[in-house]
Formats: C-alpha cells, structure tokens, sequence
C-alpha cells in the first residue's frame, strides 16, 4: 500500500485528479492512463507480487534503497520509484529517465 508521495502531480495521478495544463506539458509523452493503472498495481502488490509481473520491470536502482517500475510501457522514459517501508511504499514519484549519452 502506497504511504506518501513525493510529489502532488504523482498523486494526483494515483487518485485520477484533474491535471492542469502546466502539468500535463510536464508529462509530456507520458500515458497517464498506463502510469495510473500500474500506480493502483503498486498500490495493492507486495514486492512478491512485482517480481512476479515480469511486465513492470522491477527492479532496484544501482546504490540507492530505492526501486523502480516502469511507468507505462519498457519502452518509455518514465519510471515510477519508491521505497520500501516494511509491506508498504513511501516516496512514491514520477520520474522521467534523461539519456545522458
């Protein structure tokens, strides 16, 4: 169960809130459809549960204590991160990938 976000946009999403337009220009190429559905997916998954839906890409990101799915497709840029905190997530966000190549 998600405990807190990090940002307002994130859980505004989670709860299909009404984005104004600077946020949407923010999101950019985002589906926000997609990102909602796998935010309600994290929402009632146990990390046994994530590693078990291949589709989401779980994975942990290199030394940090946080983990990451994607947000709406593999081949997107967004991801959508969190920390553990016992059986629940806290630190919930939308983050977009930047090629740094």
């Amino acid at each position: 169960m998600i405990e807190s976000f990090v940002d307002e946009i994130t859980r505004k999403i989670f709860e299909g809130e009404e984005l104004s337009r600077k946020d949407l220009k923010r999101l950019g190429d985002l589906r926000i459809d997609k990102a909602q559905e796998r935010l309600h997916v994290l929402n009632q998954a146990s990390e046994r549960d994530l590693l078990s839906l291949r589709s989401l890409h779980y994975h942990r990101l290199h030394g940090l204590r946080r983990y990451s799915i994607d947000a709406d497709s593999r081949h997107s840029k967004w991801r959508i991160t969190f920390e553990w905190s016992d059986e629940h997530l806290k630190n919930v966000s939308l983050v977009r990938i930047k090629d740094t190549h």
